[in-house]
């Protein structure tokens, strides 16, 4: 299938759930198909995490001062991006408010058509192009952008049983995850920061005004921490 032979229009709607991409041609033809991209899509929030593969043992890592020189190299390497994606015609934009590497020169925008069950994205502003496959579509989903005291931000998006969560601190830490619910756990299963996975992000309201969130962090030498942060837009229908 040529990535060009594309025949069905997509609709922001459509593009709620789970994807994964399985191409990219990038300007100069080459070609990747192992580096592990998954994009975690809700009303029009998202988080994209994109980690190369395949990556180091981090059994045992607990924290950021566990890391060896080796693994601190291989997290330098990954890329991921989180914020609101918009339409306008055939093309489609994704804001980034929270990325893990500097912005490109040009908005990240593409054009998104289907072939056969493979969603195909071509750029607008470079030449390439990207297949995804849908993993689990999004039925129920939600969204928060947060704020802390200090200025830092986050986002939460939820789809079913799924969330995606960014957080972007002052003093620079940037956090792309990904995780399942299970009951009323909030597992991270895949991170940017591998020391994360198989804990508990935990959002749980403060009070009854539903005007602050707290959420389940942990510091440098993994001690366990609590981040409040402030609600600012929301979309869908919030529940914990």
């Amino acid at each position: 299938m040529n990535a060009h032979e594309t025949d069905t229009p997509v609709r922001m709607a459509d593009c709620a759930g789970l994807w994964e991409r399985t191409l990219l041609v990038d300007p100069d033809g080459s070609q990747d198909i192992t580096t592990d991209v998954r994009w975690l899509q809700g009303i029009t929030r998202f988080v994209d995490l994109r980690r190369p593969m395949p990556r180091p043992d981090f059994t045992g890592v607990r924290c950021a001062a566990d890391l060896t020189d080796q693994q601190r190299a291989w997290m330098r390497m990954q890329d991921g991006f989180a914020g609101q994606l918009t339409q306008y015609a055939d093309v489609f934009h994704w804001r980034r408010s929270i990325e893990l590497q500097p912005p490109g020169p040009h908005p990240d925008e593409g054009r998104m058509s289907y072939a056969a069950d493979v969603l195909v994205e071509v750029g607008v502003h470079a030449d390439y192009f990207e297949h995804w496959i849908r993993d689990r579509p999004g039925q129920d989903c939600w969204a928060m952008e947060l704020r802390s005291g200090d200025g830092g931000r986050a986002l939460l998006v939820r789809v079913d049983r799924l969330f995606g969560w960014a957080m972007r601190t002052t003093a620079g830490t940037v956090e792309l995850s990904l995780g399942s619910i299970e009951g009323r756990e909030w597992i991270i299963t895949d991170s940017a920061l591998p020391y994360r996975e198989s804990q508990r992000l935990a959002p749980r309201w403060v009070g009854d005004s539903r005007i602050h969130l707290h959420t389940n962090d942990i510091d440098d030498h993994g001690a366990l921490r609590t981040r409040e942060w402030l609600i600012g837009h929301t979309e869908g229908n919030v529940t914990l």
